[in-house]
């Protein structure tokens, strides 16, 4: 039952939940503050769950004592364990990467249930695709295998295929190896420097990489930044 539980409310958004670095083992984890798991437990959200007809969650009622029960049972599974957020000062002293957004988080031997302690996540939920995604691969990995019992008509696409994507490549290393001739040709003899295709490295679009054609690069002036006549 406790697995359901945690599943249930894990990703529940009233646990406001923050990411921290636990100090023993250097990991990222969530953590929440206890009351925050309060709120969650008797939200709505979580009552969907429970109507949804999950056969494995138990009732939970709606009251302290209850809830209180229901989060020892997540400690006793070692599903959630309780912990401290460290100053930032402190956890530098320990080697720790750590900035506001991100704590140092140690964890701590005593589980009290007040509102404002602290509590991390110890547990992650199943991806659901993922059993499907290792279908996926198998079948992808059979059918790499069975390669040579293709039908003749697939081989033969998927030749034409690979070989128009490495003449692909080879066209784009061989047009990077000419317009760096070029460019160090016009470093070399003249004022201005020539950049075929300008755009070809920048963060852009298939298209955008090639376009301009050619640009004209102004030599840099001390102290100003270099200017750039496009054509």
């Amino acid at each position: 039952a406790a697995i359901h539980i945690a599943t249930a409310v894990r990703y529940n958004k009233l646990l406001k939940q923050r990411q921290g670095i636990l100090t023993s083992s250097k990991n990222r984890t969530d953590f929440f503050r206890f009351k925050r798991f309060v709120r969650a437990i008797q939200s709505d959200e979580f009552k969907k769950s429970l109507a949804k007809g999950a056969k494995d969650l138990p009732p939970i009622p709606d009251v302290a004592d209850a809830i209180n029960q229901v989060f020892i049972l997540l400690i006793q599974n070692q599903l959630v364990v309780p912990v401290t957020k460290l100053k930032t000062k402190d956890a530098k002293a320990k080697g720790l990467k750590v900035d506001k957004q991100t704590p140092a988080l140690e964890m701590s031997n005593k589980a009290v249930l007040q509102p404002d302690v602290y509590y991390a996540w110890n547990y992650t939920p199943p991806n659901p695709y993922m059993l499907l995604y290792s279908i996926l691969g198998i079948c992808v990995v059979f059918t790499i295998i069975l390669f040579p019992l293709w039908p003749l008509w697939m081989r033969k696409g998927v030749w034409y295929l690979s070989t128009g994507l490495l003449c692909f490549v080879g066209m784009f290393f061989v047009i990077a190896i000419i317009r760096l001739v070029i460019y160090l040709l016009t470093l070399a003899s003249m004022s201005r420097q020539l950049w075929i295709f300008p755009n070809l490295f920048e963060d852009c679009g298939v298209l955008e990489s090639f376009q301009p054609a050619y640009e004209w690069e102004d030599p840099k002036a001390k102290g100003k930044k270099p200017k750039k006549s496009k054509k």
